[in-house]
């Protein structure tokens, strides 16, 4: 499977050597990328499906995920190669993204919030759409909780990497939001245990 970004997105200098080549720290020491977030950046309204999976049959080593939420991009590297990148959207304003080195706890492909998500009737009519943990439900009304697809959780405080609207800006509760092609193959390549470095 091998898809190609239209914008080039790179990751920061700040990875771990393990995580990048030294060519890419070099070059983005001396400024070698021209990518602006800003550049790429939607309105709520639009979805972003920037991302590419090229993963050679003869790359071989440890999987690692570098999450950069500056640049709104997730890095797939096996090894000290570059196989992924995706566009995401991370945590918005109140809803930070934590900063640090995780690991994959567990993975549902059809996971479903506990914390976020509507309020539905019997007919599974909404009532409420931007329901949250703990607000009254309606009489006859339902908790349905918000899809995340392809579902890895990162942290035990809620935290997963799941398929979701991405507008390349901070636009989730916290989790990361990948386009559904990207969090499917993210999902289909990823075992429990792989590190995940947000920050």
């Amino acid at each position: 499977m091998k898809r190609k970004l239209t914008i080039t997105i790179a990751a920061s200098a700040a990875l771990l050597t393990s995580c990048a080549t030294q060519n890419e720290l070099n070059a983005m020491a001396h400024g070698g990328y021209a990518f602006k977030p800003s550049s790429i950046k939607a309105t709520p309204d639009e979805v972003v499906n920037h991302g590419y999976w090229d993963k050679p049959a003869h790359v071989t080593g440890a999987p690692c995920i570098v999450i950069d939420t500056q640049l709104q991009q997730a890095t797939y590297y096996i090894g000290n190669q570059i196989v992924g990148r995706s566009t995401i959207s991370s945590g918005k304003a109140g809803h930070g993204t934590p900063r640090g080195t995780f690991r994959i706890l567990a993975k549902d492909i059809d996971h479903k919030s506990s914390t976020y998500g509507s309020i539905v009737d019997e007919a599974g009519n909404v009532l409420v759409s931007d329901y949250k943990a703990g607000q009254p439900i309606p009489a006859g009304g339902r908790y349905q909780g918000a899809a995340m697809n392809y579902g890895m959780q990162i942290t035990n405080t809620g935290i997963w990497m799941h398929e979701g609207l991405v507008t390349a800006a901070p636009e989730s509760h916290g989790c990361i939001r990948l386009p559904r092609e990207m969090a499917k193959t993210f999902f289909e390549n990823t075992a429990v245990g792989t590190p995940v470095i947000i920050k």
